[in-house]
């Protein structure tokens, strides 16, 4: 074994090879910036989109009014304040207040002195608590009714501005039964914002109709929107590579049953297949998996990694042709893979996956378990390798001890090792679970289902986007270079392919989040999207809808919002097109 100043020479080497990778990733951003910066439009949607991600990360510190919790913890409410409702932009209204006080000398919640409260609101401890109010002027009173009364028949303590004295004329007047409604100006510079100047320092949006803050929903409807555009994207985007890969690099059949469900996903509108989506995954409450298919996910990528890195050891000179084997020799991995897929979905009777892994609830047995599908999956590979391609482990093993180089820690710094990792950790994690199921969204409400329905209709797009270009790089000399020395199918995809073909899925993927944004908006505005309450753009400008004539700012704000942050992606994407543009690069 090498001892650790043995492998100084190795390391010096690989750090070396890091840091000009780095500082070539620098030149490059560089002279992309200054690409990019030709462009004054670009540029003003760059700002746009900074602004809009600056709004949503700070939200909690700009806003004057916050969502909670309610008490069961299963969605986000606004506190809904008597008064003021649709108040117009810098009203003074925003600094009164509306409470009832009882009269009735009978009530047992009669008192000569009232305290000045704001209404309910939910604290850390999820109770109801109010705020005590400190009052500055008596503005209005009136009756159940809603007849104006004397407004001096309250006063404020002089020696305690949150206390309100009843008159004698008021809780002894036999006309007025019940409760009256006084209000009155209080100190409200909680809901003041402090870049603001006097005079236009509160409800700069005006209020909505239920007398909440319209321009702390606003800044909260960021939140919601960046969320489902930029989940949405990556998913789709995701999903889209990984099948068009496949369809592009293998062709054939695969390609052809491919397309045609894309061409299916094509053939019906997209917000059409979106709404009976969401309409259908209505009675899903959670989102939840059973156990032992959690921890099967990283098992098969452990296999995957362990069966590509073994057979990597093995020489490919000397190994048997496809061309003299039998039809059902070359076409053994298609059997094996079936196989496979029947044990662990449970479609071999008597033996499975879930009856292996649930024969003890012990960490010990599930890691076993675990190990051991891995170790079989990756000697299968070995024995098709040894028995059926006849190739020769000459060496295979001084192979083997030689990558395992601990000397040099600076070789093993790349994503897939971090991948290892990662799936190794959850699956130490879920295999010392007590519950029958892992929950992957505990609330599974309707802005989740809004992102399930768009990712379910939006992969179909970039999957034949990647197709064409892995159609077209496949055809170059380096991946054939790499195909004559025997590079496996997903290194010649990840490695040489879809790095050469990721430009155009960079630019769509930026553009497709401002055209996300304002599909989960118009499914808000159908009713289909967001709850009601939830601070989202979408369902802001129906909620005003019937208030447009006489207060169209409740619709000119969250529509603004979603006009600026959609053009700024756009024009985002679109400064991203003119960098990737080899034209450019002269």
């Amino acid at each position: 074994m090498r001892g650790w100043d043995e492998g100084e020479e190795d390391r010096k080497e690989n750090l070396k090879r890091l840091t000009e990778a780095i500082s070539q990733s620098g030149s490059d951003i560089w002279r992309s910036w200054r690409i990019y910066r030709r462009s004054l439009l670009a540029v003003v949607g760059l700002m746009l989109v900074l602004s809009v991600v600056t709004v949503s990360i700070f939200a909690d510190d700009i806003a004057v009014e916050h969502p909670y919790r309610n008490l069961q913890d299963t969605q986000w409410l606004w506190t809904i304040d008597n008064e003021p409702q649709r108040a117009h932009p810098f009203s003074e209204e925003c600094d009164w207040h509306e409470q009832s006080i009882y009269v009735d000398t009978r009530s047992p919640f009669f008192s000569e002195t009232v305290v000045a409260v704001s209404d309910n609101k939910v604290g850390d401890d999820n109770k109801y608590y109010r705020d005590t109010l400190s009052v500055i002027e008596l503005l209005s009173l009136k009756d159940n009714k809603g007849y104006d009364l004397n407004i001096s028949w309250i006063t404020i303590d002089p020696n305690n501005s949150s206390i309100l004295i009843l008159s004698e004329e008021l809780y002894n007047n036999s006309s007025i039964t019940d409760k009256v409604w006084l209000t009155y100006e209080f100190d409200n510079e909680a809901m003041h914002l402090s870049w603001m100047p006097d005079g236009y320092d509160v409800c700069i949006f005006g209020t909505t109709h239920q007398g909440q803050d319209l321009f702390s929903k606003v800044l909260y409807g960021s939140r919601v929107s960046l969320k489902i555009g930029i989940t949405v994207a990556l998913l789709t985007v995701t999903i889209g590579t990984i099948v068009g890969s496949v369809a592009g690099y293998f062709g054939g059949r695969v390609d052809e049953v491919i397309m045609r469900i894309c061409d299916v996903f094509f053939a019906i509108p997209g917000l059409i297949l979106a709404m009976a989506f969401v309409t259908a995954m209505s009675a899903i409450t959670s989102l939840t998996i059973p156990l032992w298919l959690g921890i099967l996910i990283p098992i098969l990528f452990l296999a995957v990694v362990s069966r590509t890195y073994l057979t990597s050891t093995i020489p490919q000179e000397n190994q048997l042709s496809s061309q003299v084997m039998g039809s059902l020799v070359r076409n053994r991995n298609i059997f094996l893979g079936l196989l496979v897929f029947f044990f662990f979905v449970g479609l071999i009777p008597g033996v499975s996956w879930s009856e292996l892994f649930g024969l003890s609830e012990s960490r010990e047995w599930r890691l076993s378990a675990a190990i051991g599908i891995i170790l079989l999956l990756g000697l299968i590979g070995l024995a098709d390798k040894r028995f059926i391609e006849k190739s020769s482990f000459d060496g295979a093993g001084e192979r083997v001890s030689k990558s395992l180089d601990w000397t040099n820690p600076w070789k093993y710094l790349t994503l897939r090792t971090v991948a290892v990792f990662v799936a190794a950790f959850y699956l130490f994690e879920f295999s010392g679970s007590t519950d029958d199921e892992i929950v992957v969204i505990k609330t599974f409400d309707r802005l989740w289902k809004i992102q399930a329905a768009l990712i379910f209709t939006g992969w179909p797009g970039y999957a034949r986007l990647i197709r064409g270009q892995v159609l077209y790089v496949k055809e170059m000399t380096f991946v054939e270079a790499a195909k004559s020395v025997g590079a496996p199918p997903g290194r010649i995809m990840f490695r040489h392919i879809l790095p050469n073909a990721w430009a155009p899925l960079l630019v769509a993927f930026t553009l497709d989040i401002g055209g996300t944004i304002l599909s989960a908006s118009g499914l808000s505005f159908i009713g289909l999207g967001a709850a009601p309450g939830t601070a989202e753009w979408g369902l802001l400008v129906s909620d005003s809808r019937q208030f447009f004539v006489f207060d169209p700012h409740l619709m000119l704000f969250p529509g603004l919002a979603i006009a600026v942050t959609t053009l700024g992606f756009n024009l985002l994407g679109d400064g991203i097109r003119d960098v990737l543009d080899p034209k450019n690069r002269r």
